[in-house]
C-alpha cells in the first residue's frame, strides 16, 4: 500500500511528538539535593579567573548547567538571556552559566555563540563534567537556586525549551529563595 503525502506528514508528525514526549518523561521533575548545602566547586571562568561557589555567599545564586552541543540548550538560551537581565538589578541575586563537556557545538567556543546570539552572562567551564555529577544534574539545561547561606532550594529543567515555567516562573521562584532567606 502506497503511503500518501499527507500520511507520510502524519506519521511523522506523530513520531516527532512521541519522541518530545519519550524526552519529557527523562527529564527530572526535582533534584536529589533539595535541601542540602551545595558543593564547593573551582571552575575556570570565560574571560580569565576562577569562580568558586563560596564567591556568591550572601547572595541567592542560579546555576545554569547546559552546554552548546545541546538542542533543549540553545533553545532555552533566549531564555537564560532574559533571565540574566531580568536578575541584573537586583543586588541579592547572581547567576552563572556551567559549560559542560569540551564541546562547543558548531560555534567552536562561548565568545563567538555569545556574538552570533547577541547577549552575554557568566559562565564557567566543567569540561570534564566533575562539577555536573557532583551536582548530581540529570539533564542539561538544569538549573539552580542556591540560597544566601549556600543551600540548594530550588530546581528546574528548563526555563521554556520543554514547556518549563518560564522566565517569569522561575525568577518568581529565585525572588522567594531571595526574600526568605534576607
Amino acid at each position: 500500500m502506497k503511503m500518501t503525502r499527507r500520511d507520510a506528514i502524519i506519521t511523522a508528525t506523530a513520531a516527532a511528538v512521541s519522541s518530545e514526549a519519550a524526552a519529557q518523561s527523562k527529564r527530572p521533575a526535582t533534584h536529589a539535593l533539595l535541601g542540602q548545602p551545595a558543593p564547593a566547586f573551582d571552575l575556570p571562568k570565560l574571560g580569565g579567573g576562577r569562580a568558586k561557589l563560596s564567591d556568591y555567599r550572601g547572595k541567592t545564586l542560579v546555576i545554569e548547567f547546559y552546554g552548546q552541543w545541546c538542542p533543549d540548550c540553545v533553545k532555552d538560551g533566549p531564555y537564560v538571556a532574559a533571565l540574566v537581565r531580568a536578575m541584573k538589578d537586583d543586588p541579592r541575586l547572581a547567576f552563572l552559566g556551567i559549560h559542560t563537556r569540551s564541546n562547543f557545538g558548531r560555534w567552536g567556543d562561548v565568545p563567538t555563540y555569545f556574538k552570533e546570539m547577541g547577549w552575554s552572562f557568566p559562565v564557567a567551564f566543567d569540561t570534564d563534567s566533575a562539577t555536573y555529577k557532583t551536582y548530581q544534574m540529570q539533564w542539561v539545561p538544569g538549573y539552580l537556586i542556591i540560597d544566601r547561606k549556600g543551600v540548594i532550594r530550588g530546581f528546574s529543567n528548563d526555563l521554556d525549551a520543554g514547556g518549563g515555567k518560564g522566565v517569569a516562573g522561575f525568577l518568581k521562584d529565585v525572588r522567594a529563595v531571595a526574600s526568605r532567606t534576607a
